[in-house]
């Protein structure tokens, strides 16, 4: 409880408000579409705290992911997501690679470009669909992304793209679990995962359960034919920020 104050007295209503807005934004994004919230709440949290991403922002993260699962378990697609975690296991190796040998910069353009050519093949009619030909490349990109960039959404729901929403989320919501129980568990094992973090990610936690409770409505909209436009739309928007974020 103590801890809790204090984290409440260093940010005040004002900077925790606009922090809780920027959560609820990112989770009914991600709870309607599947993916998202890095890209709408990550932004603004750092303006407000270098400090909130990204341990505080994971502890956040792995609770909308579950609830996320939770609702939409029956959609998700267990044989593919074993596909795509096969091919997690290079990817990060070569991401870890890459960020010993190339420039931030370079990585930013590397991810913006792989992502728009995904969005550019599927615009084309290229039919990028969750079976293992695709599936592995593409966990492969998405572990490279998520060690380089932050961001390891958008070629796992690329692949998924004509599925139904409950498919998507359903899916993308055990994949984005996984991976924020391994990032914490690592934070743990390198000391960053402390109490005042902790403190910190357990007051933003309200922002999840607004937003998830306004995606309901947008989930049953994005359903209704629009899901895969929310997908594309979604992936750009990630890849032009990260290029803008960069000075491209």
């Amino acid at each position: 409880m103590d801890t809790l104050i204090q984290v409440w007295q260093l940010y005040g209503p004002l900077e925790l408000s606009l922090a809780l807005v920027a959560i609820a934004a990112g989770a009914m994004i991600q709870g309607a579409v599947g993916f998202g919230f890095a890209l709408i709440a990550a932004p603004i949290l750092m303006l407000i705290d270098p400090k909130l991403v990204p341990v505080p922002i994971s502890i956040v993260a792995l609770l909308m992911t579950g609830l996320v699962f939770w609702r939409d378990r029956h959609g998700a697609d267990w044989q593919g997501l074993s596909w795509i975690y096969l091919g997690n296991l290079p990817g990060y190796a070569l991401g870890a690679f890459a960020l010993m040998l190339l420039p931030i910069r370079d990585m930013a353009l590397l991810f913006a470009g792989l992502t728009l050519l995904a969005v550019g093949l599927s615009i084309s009619h290229l039919c990028l669909s969750p079976v293992p030909r695709w599936l592995l490349p593409m966990g492969i990109a998405s572990s490279f992304m998520g060690v380089t960039m932050a961001m390891n959404g958008p070629p796992v729901a690329l692949t998924y793209q004509h599925a139904s929403g409950v498919v998507i989320r359903g899916s993308l919501s055990v994949y984005f679990f996984t991976s924020n129980l391994v990032l914490l568990l690592i934070f743990a094992a390198i000391g960053q995962l402390d109490g005042f973090t902790l403190a910190t990610g357990v007051l933003l936690l309200p922002g999840v359960i607004l937003g998830l409770l306004l995606a309901s409505p947008l989930a049953r909209w994005v359903d209704a034919g629009r899901m895969r436009r929310a997908v594309l739309w979604i992936s750009a928007l990630s890849a032009l920020a990260v290029l803008v974020r960069y000075g491209y």
